[in-house]
């Protein structure tokens, strides 16, 4: 796939490829061209800014292709298209990582919140600098205890307003906590956007780089790449400091799934091997409140990018507002629904602080969802 291969979302899938589904094109193409050639054929298309909406089959739109840009375009259009269909109506893709396959494609998967900083917006109380790195240690291994099957660690509060913390002072918050806990057995996903600590911390046997920068820094990509690490890739603006300024969409939904279909993209040029990649909405991070609802409600249509869903939605405020203005450690009945969403809608990791009540959770609404009460105990 490269760069101007069209961009193809999913909206309603059909019956296999003869079967009709709901399509947004996008991307570095001649919509209006596509258009033309596409509604002379009976296909009802409308171009809503710089996308083409329409209910189609796979032969339709290639043959559409075909006629506007030529076979080769025509081949392209069908591959992306094909792999969007499959992705958005079957199980997601397990993921590889240094640690061995991470079964993303046989339940979803528990990822238990470790803040090791003295200013997390959610922690019951501070993991950092209290008898460090003993207390984070403890606080991981009990998370794994109530079935985390990844543990993310992260020195620097990502919240909105929050001040940035160095990296000399994030290295030496996490790469303690990150060495302990591997050496008790558990799956490490740092969660950092700076280059020297995602090189530090994967050096100490993380294997994921959870990265809520949104893949800006090439320098990152590069020491993920290099190292053979997965990688989230994040949808995110500005910086804690201006993100909530930055919350403004036309349409939610396209424009996060646009940045990240591009961002996997870029991911792969950079070295990041596909089956390695993990994709994230990044609710709370420049989004209002109703911005996070439209994408847990669109969630499934994020699938047709090919790539398995991480949710974090556990104690956001979005949820304290539809919680009578909640604090943070009582929204739990909030962060369980969205468990149960997300899970629903085909989601592949669940970033969460209550890890025990989300595995429960998870459990019950993956057993209707799939009419089956398998739920594998090894990742």
């Amino acid at each position: 796939m490269t760069r101007s291969d069209p961009v193809i979302r999913v909206q309603q899938g059909g019956l296999g490829t003869e079967g009709h589904a709901r399509l947004v094109v996008s991307g570095d193409l001649d919509l209006g061209r596509l258009r033309g050639v596409w509604s002379s054929s009976g296909a009802t298309v409308q171009h809503l800014g710089d996308r083409l909406h329409a209910t189609t089959t796979v032969p339709a739109l290639v043959r559409a292709a075909g006629r506007a840009f030529g076979a080769e375009e025509a081949r392209r259009f069908e591959q992306v298209l094909l792999e969007a269909i499959e992705a958005w109506g079957g199980p997601p893709r397990a993921v590889s990582s240094p640690a061995g396959l991470l079964r993303t494609d046989a339940r979803p998967l528990i990822m238990g919140i470790v803040n090791v900083t003295p200013d997390s917006f959610a922690e019951d109380e501070p993991l950092y600098p209290a008898d460090h790195p003993h207390t984070a240690v403890a606080h991981g291994l009990r998370l794994r205890e109530e079935g985390a099957d990844i543990l993310d660690v992260g020195g620097e509060s990502t919240r909105p307003g929050a001040d940035p913390v160095d990296a000399d002072e994030e290295l030496r918050r996490v790469v303690p906590v990150v060495e302990e806990l591997v050496g008790a057995g558990a799956v490490i996903s740092i969660d950092t956007s700076k280059p020297s600590v995602a090189a530090a911390a994967v050096a100490a046997g993380a294997v994921i780089v959870n990265d809520v920068s949104g893949g800006q820094d090439q320098q990152l990509l590069s020491v993920v790449a290099d190292a053979g690490a997965a990688y989230v890739l994040m949808h995110s603006r500005g910086t804690p400091q201006t993100m909530a300024s930055l919350a403004s969409y036309d349409d939610v939904v396209a424009e996060v799934y646009e940045f990240l279909a591009l961002g996997v993209r870029r991911c792969v040029d950079s070295g990041i091997a596909l089956d390695h990649i993990i994709v994230d909405p990044g609710l709370g991070f420049a989004k209002a409140p109703e911005h996070n609802l439209q994408l847990l409600r669109g969630l499934r249509q994020l699938r047709s990018i090919g790539r398995p869903v991480l949710v974090g939605a556990s104690r956001k405020s979005f949820l304290g507002a539809l919680l009578d203005d909640a604090a943070t450690g009582a929204r739990l009945e909030g962060s369980l629904a969205c468990v149960a969403v997300a899970v629903n809608e085909g989601a592949a990791i669940l970033r969460v602080h209550d890890v025990a009540a989300s595995v429960r959770t998870a459990r019950v609404t993956h057993a209707i969802a799939t009419a089956s009460t398998g739920w594998p105990a090894d990742r």
